[in-house]
This record gives structure tokens, sequence and C-alpha cells, in this order.
């Protein structure tokens, strides 16, 4: 289940001096948005989020403003189709995007819910249709309903796929298509029990994990000319079949040395691997994580040389005294920093490279002035859409649902 600090977030809004104030709000649980109004100016969403939480799991599926009083209450309703800001987004077509021939596809009707892991992640279940076994894969779905997350979902989704699979790099797994017109929505991996490293604390961090985790590294940065750029312990879990640890979430990674782009989450040394690789050994081993507390430009691992001792936390196990996973960890910053550096992805022997996300079918907009313009739709409003002819995201609460097994 999303938990409730995450699952809101105003895209958008419009504030009137004195007053009245709308917030676009959307429910990462519900996969809708809701335009909160109030007669009074609020220049924060804060306070309209706060009192939607009072509301949103009762009310009905074409509700798409409601307006509060100061203190919360329930004034009113809208269903009229007007007052709908929902955004259709666009999705690329399957045919123009170059795949490996190993990944393959899935309809997104295909898809088991199990459980709502996040932000436009869900822990889904399905049944491959050629495999004799008709074994149900339980997997991670990552889509986005948002334009925010379009340029990033492409850019995970080409990064990932587009990786030789690897012992310690959890596995792609297919591209996700909508059921009206076969266009991509997001992708699945496979889903590893047992929880991250971050949320299952009560496991011994072996030492060989660590290495494993820098040789991963060292594959993305020096092999493959990616930077991972969000090494943490959140995003590390363990194959008990294999007891190695496996990376995962690469919705920040990045090609070395591209700043940024159509189709790029953007490069930046300051959030370099072998920096996230330390920081992260020393807050699994001894759960403080107030370094990283600050912008990735003010984060600085010769903090952690500086320290004469890293204090193990009480509840945390390990197969190995900490001072042989600093001698470990300082071996290989110093291997990283003398060897070869990578300045840009092209240097890399097996470089990774995917095409420009491909650009939607251009529209003649009209304009009340008369005028008009033809503008590459990458969204528009789906009130003008018409919503019979929209890709439907919403859904229950989850509370609603029950508790699924996972």
């Amino acid at each position: 289940m999303i938990q409730e600090e995450w699952r809101y977030w105003a895209s958008t809004g419009s504030i009137t001096p004195g007053g009245p104030s709308k917030w676009h709000v959307v429910d990462w649980d519900q996969r809708r948005i809701i335009t909160v109004t109030m007669d009074e100016e609020q220049d924060s969403a804060d306070l309209a989020i706060e009192h939607l939480k009072k509301h949103i799991d009762t009310l009905g599926p074409d509700v798409y403003d409601i307006h509060l009083s100061p203190d919360g209450t329930l004034i009113s309703t809208s269903t009229d189709p007007r007052d709908d800001h929902t955004m259709c987004v666009y999705y690329p077509p399957l045919q123009h995007t170059p795949r490996p021939d190993r990944v393959n596809t899935v309809l997104r009707t295909e898809l088991r819910e199990l459980d709502r892991i996040g932000q436009n992640v869900d822990l889904v279940s399905y049944t491959p249709p050629l495999e004799a076994t008709k074994q149900v894969n339980k997997v991670v779905f990552k889509y986005y309903f948002i334009w925010q997350f379009m340029k990033t979902r492409w850019s995970e989704m080409n990064l990932w796929m587009w990786l030789p699979p690897h012992p310690n790099i959890v596995p792609f797994d297919r591209i996700v298509l909508d059921e009206m017109n076969g266009h991509i929505v997001g992708f699945t991996s496979v889903y590893i029990p047992g929880g991250t490293i971050d949320e299952n604390g009560s496991r011994v961090f072996k030492l060989k994990w660590l290495k494993q985790l820098m040789h991963v590294a060292d594959d993305l940065n020096l092999r493959y000319g990616v930077m991972h750029q969000d090494i943490a312990a959140r995003n590390l879990v363990v194959d008990s079949n294999t007891d190695s640890v496996m990376l995962f979430d690469f919705n920040f990674s990045a090609r070395i040395g591209v700043s940024g782009g159509p189709c790029d989450s953007g490069y930046s040394q300051d959030r370099n691997d072998v920096k996230g690789v330390i920081f992260t050994a020393y807050e699994i081993i001894t759960r403080d994580q107030h370094f990283r507390d600050v912008p990735p430009d003010q984060q600085d691992t010769a903090d952690l040389d500086r320290l004469e001792e890293w204090v193990q936390h009480p509840d945390v196990k390990l197969d190995h005294h900490v001072s042989e996973y600093r001698s470990v960890l300082n071996e290989w910053a110093e291997r990283r920093r003398e060897g070869k550096q990578i300045a840009i992805c092209t240097e890399a022997p097996e470089y990774i490279d995917w095409p420009t996300l491909p650009s939607p079918p251009k529209k003649q907009v009209r304009h009340t002035d008369g005028t008009s313009t033809v503008w590459e739709m990458w969204m528009e409003n789906r009130r003008d859409k018409g919503k019979g002819n929209a890709l439907n995201w919403e859904r229950p609460p989850q509370n609603r649902l029950g508790s699924v097994q996972t």
C-alpha cells in the first residue's frame, strides 16, 4: 500500500488574490486528479491536501472538484466534465521503439494488481500465454499517467531493457502495452521477494554483497557508460536463490556525460556511483543517514573518511568486522580514482544508447480569438478528448479492496 505521506501531490493550481484557490491534486492510490477549491487565498497546497484526505475515499468516481470550507468541511462536489482537469498523455507506438529480441510485451489488461508499491509503481502478476507450465509471473509494473513522468519512464525503460543480463541487476521483464492502441504505457521488472535491504534489517549484510555492489557499479560506469545515480539500501534486494545483492530502480540513471535532453534524465557528477556505494555501505552499517540529508553537491565522502570509526548499529548484523568493510571500500575507491575514467558514455566499450522519444501526432488547435496553431499533442485535456476515448487509469482506493498476499 502507498504510504500516506507519499499518496498526494499537487501538480498544478490557480490562486486568485484574496481567493478563491484551486489546487489540482493527484491521488496516486486511485490514480485520479481532484480539484480542491477553497474560498480563501492559499499559496500552498498543504492545507488543500490535508482537507482532501478527510474525503478522498468516499468521493464517487465521477467527482472532479470539491468545494471546502476553511475548516475542511465538504460544501459541495462537482461532476461537471468541464471541471475535469485530467490530462491524457502521449504513449509511443511499439512499432517505433527498437527493443532487444529477448524483450517481449504484455497488455495492461493482462496484469492483475497485487499491491500498490508507490507513485506509478504496482506489484502485479500475469500468466505468460506461451508457457506450457502456466506459471504466474510476479513482477513490478512501472508506468505513467501524467506528463511529468513521461521522459523519465522512457529513459528508464530503454536503459534497463538494453542492459545485458547481469547477476547483480534485477532483470527487466516486459514492455507493457495499452489495450486501446497497443502503445507503450510502461514496463515490468522481475519481482525479488524479501524486501529491500532498507526494509529488511534483520538480514546479515555480507561483505561479499558489498563487493558485488562495487562490481555492478564498475560495470555500469566503465563498461556500459551508465551512472545509476541513486544507489541506496532502498534500491537493493537480495536474491535468496543465488545469495546475491541486486540493484534496481533506474529512474535517476543517465548516460555519463550527457546532461539531459528529450530522452535523458540528466547526468550529474555530484550523484556519481562511487559516492553512492560508499554512503550506502556506511548507512547500512550505522543506520545514520544524515550525511545524505543535504543536496548531492554538498555530499562529501571525505566526511566519512574523517570518522575514526564507523559505529555499527546494535541491530545490524555483519559477517565481518566493520574495519574490513571500510578497508575494501577504501581500496576500491582508490582503484576508481587512479584507474580509467569515462568522461562520456561513448568511451565505454559496450555503451548503452537508445533513440529519442518518438514525437506524437500533430493536431490543429483553435484558440478563443479565432486563430489556430498546429501542435504536437504530448498531452490534452480529457474533457476535450472525451472520457470514452481516453485510456482509463482510475481505480478504487486500495482500502476497499482488502489486503493481498505478496
